[in-house]
C-alpha cells in the first residue's frame, strides 16, 4: 500500500521529498562531524588548561613538598580548586606513589592512584578516567623526582558547551532547511505547472485537438521539450492535413480519370467530324449557298473547343494516374534555364520581363526533372497570365539548411485573402471562363507531395504573389 502511495506521488512531491531527504542526510552528517570535530577541539583545550593550572601549582608543591608540610600543600591545592570552576580535584603524590595531599571532602577515592600515577621517570600525560559525575581528564605533571602532582578537569561542561554550540547551528542549519524547502517549493511549484501545461497540451493532441499550444519560453530543458512538442503538433497537423489532402486528390482524380475516360472517345469522333466537315467546305457548291458565310468560323470554333476539351481531359487524366518520380541526379539552376528555353515563345508574347536569381554552389537534388520542369511551367505560365504587359516575373534559387527552395515572383495584382486558401484546390481558378481548367496548381502540389516536399503561397492584394517550392536535399 505505501509503495502503491509514493508511485503515485507527483513529480513535485517527490522533488521536494527528494530534496529533503538528501538535505536532513547531508545536514545530519555535517552536525555529526562539526559535533565530533568541536568536542576533539574543546577537549584539548581542557587538557591544554589542566597543563597550565598544574604548572601553576608546580613550584609551591615541590616547596611544600621538601618542607613536608602537607596542611600548607592542601591549602594550595584546595584554594587552585576553588579559583577554577571546572577542576574537579587535585592531589599530590610522592615519589613512592603515596598521596600526599588532596581535595577530597569525602577521602582519596580507591583505585584513582592506581588508574592515574606516573610510572618513575614518565613525562607528563593526560588519561581520561570515568567517573559517576562523567568523564574526567586527569592531567599529570611529574615534580623532578620528588613524585607528581595532579589535576582532574570536569569534561562534562566542555561537552555542554559542544551540545549548545551544535544546536545553535544544528537551529541555523535548520532555518537554512526551511528557507530551502521554500525555494524548492516555488521552484518545483513553476516547474510542475509547466510540466502541467504539457501534458494538458499532449492530452488535447491525443484527444484530436492538433492545435494545442504550449505557451513556454523558457531557455531551459522543459523549455526546449516545449519548443519541441509545438513542433512536433505543426507537423502532425500538416500531415494530417497532407493525408485528408491527398484522400480527397486521390479520389476526386479517380472521378476525373474516369470522366475524362468517357468525354474522350466523343470528343475524338467530334474532333474528326470537325476535320472532315471543314474539308468538305471547300467544295464550290457549298461555297455558293447562302447559308455558308457562318460555317466555316462554326468549325473553326468547334474544332478550337474540341480541342481545349482534349487538353482538359489530358490533364485529368494525368491527375487521375500520375505516375511515380523516377529520381535522378538535378541541378535546379540548370532546370531553370531550360524551362525558360520552352518558355520563350510565349515570355515573347506575353511582352514580360524574366528576372533570374540564381544561388551559386547548390547541391542537387535528388528528382524526376520533367515532373519539376512541369511545376516550374506551370507556376511561371500561372504568374504570366496574371500579370499587365510589360510585368515582370522573377525566378529565384537558394539554400535553407536541408532543403532547396524554387521560388517564382510576379507583380500582377495578387490574391484576395478568402482565395489564398483556395488557390491549391481541384478545379479553382480565378480566371475567366475558358481562359483555365484549375488544375495546373493542384497538379503542382501532387508533384512536390510525391518529392517529400511543401509548396506555398504568399500575396498581399496589389503586392503579386510568390509561389515558393521547398524540397529535401537527399
Amino acid at each position: 500500500m505505501a509503495a502503491r502511495r509514493a508511485g503515485g506521488l507527483s513529480i513535485r512531491g517527490r522533488l521536494l521529498l527528494g530534496s529533503a531527504g538528501v538535505i536532513l542526510l547531508f545536514g545530519g552528517l555535517v552536525l555529526a562531524g562539526l559535533y565530533r570535530a568541536m568536542l576533539g577541539l574543546f577537549m584539548e583545550e581542557l587538557v591544554r588548561r589542566g597543563y597550565a593550572i598544574a604548572d601553576t601549582l608546580l613550584e609551591p608543591s615541590q616547596n611544600l613538598l621538601l618542607t613536608e608540610d602537607s596542611f600548607a600543600l592542601q591549602q594550595v591545592l584546595q584554594s587552585s580548586l576553588s579559583r577554577h570552576h571546572d577542576v574537579r580535584y587535585a592531589f599530590v603524590a610522592d615519589a613512592e606513589g603515596r598521596v600526599v595531599s588532596h581535595t577530597f571532602m569525602g577521602g582519596f577515592p580507591k583505585g584513582l592512584d592506581r588508574a592515574v600515577l606516573l610510572d618513575p621517570g614518565e613525562a607528563s600525560r593526560s588519561r581520561p578516567v570515568r567517573t559517576e559525575e562523567g568523564l574526567i581528564y586527569d592531567v599529570g605533571v611529574p615534580l623532578q623526582g620528588l613524585g607528581s602532582i595532579h589535576v582532574g578537569m570536569r569534561s562534562a561542561e566542555v561537552a555542554r558547551r559542544v551540545v549548545r554550540d551544535t544546536m545553535g547551528w544544528g537551529s541555523t542549519a535548520a532555518g537554512a532547511l526551511m528557507l530551502g524547502a521554500v525555494v524548492i517549493w516555488w521552484l518545483t511549484g513553476r516547474l510542475a505547472a509547466r510540466l502541467k501545461d504539457l501534458v494538458g497540451a499532449a492530452e488535447e493532441v491525443g484527444a484530436g485537438r492538433l492545435d494545442a499550444v504550449v505557451q513556454d519560453r523558457g531557455e531551459d530543458e522543459v523549455g526546449r521539450l516545449a519548443r519541441a512538442f509545438n513542433a512536433m503538433t505543426r507537423d502532425l497537423k500538416e500531415y494530417q492535413a497532407r493525408a485528408l489532402r491527398a484522400g480527397k486528390l486521390a479520389a476526386i482524380g479517380e472521378l476525373a480519370s474516369c470522366v475524362a475516360h468517357e468525354i474522350n472517345n466523343p470528343l475524338n469522333t467530334m474532333g474528326v467530324c470537325a476535320q472532315a466537315l471543314l474539308e468538305r467546305a471547300s467544295s464550290p457548291e457549298l461555297r455558293a449557298s447562302a447559308e455558308f458565310s457562318d460555317f466555316p468560323e462554326y468549325l473553326k470554333t468547334i474544332d478550337s473547343e474540341v480541342s481545349r476539351c482534349k487538353r482538359i481531359t489530358s490533364e485529368l487524366l494525368l491527375f487521375g494516374h500520375p505516375r511515380e518520380p523516377r529520381l535522378e541526379p538535378v541541378d535546379l539552376n540548370e532546370l531553370v534555364s531550360e524551362s525558360l528555353g520552352l518558355l520563350e515563345h510565349r515570355l515573347r508574347g506575353a511582352e514580360a520581363a524574366v528576372e533570374t536569381v540564381l544561388a551559386p554552389g547548390l547541391p542537387r537534388l535528388h528528382a524526376d526533372s520533367d515532373q519539376l520542369k512541369q511545376v516550374l511551367l506551370n507556376l511561371v505560365g500561372n504568374a504570366l497570365d496574371h500579370i499587365r504587359p510589360g510585368g515582370q516575373v522573377r525566378i529565384a534559387t537558394a539554400k535553407h539548411g536541408r532543403e532547396l527552395a524554387l521560388s517564382v515572383t510576379d507583380d500582377g495584382p495578387g490574391i484576395p485573402p478568402e482565395h489564398r486558401d483556395k488557390v491549391f484546390d481541384l478545379f479553382f481558378t480565378t480566371k475567366k471562363a475558358g481562359a483555365g481548367s484549375g488544375l495546373g496548381l493542384a497538379i503542382c502540389q501532387r508533384i512536390v507531395d510525391s518529392h517529400g516536399g511543401r509548396i506555398a503561397v504568399e500575396s498581399r492584394p496589389g503586392r503579386g504573389a510568390v509561389f515558393t517550392v521547398s524540397l529535401p536535399i537527399r
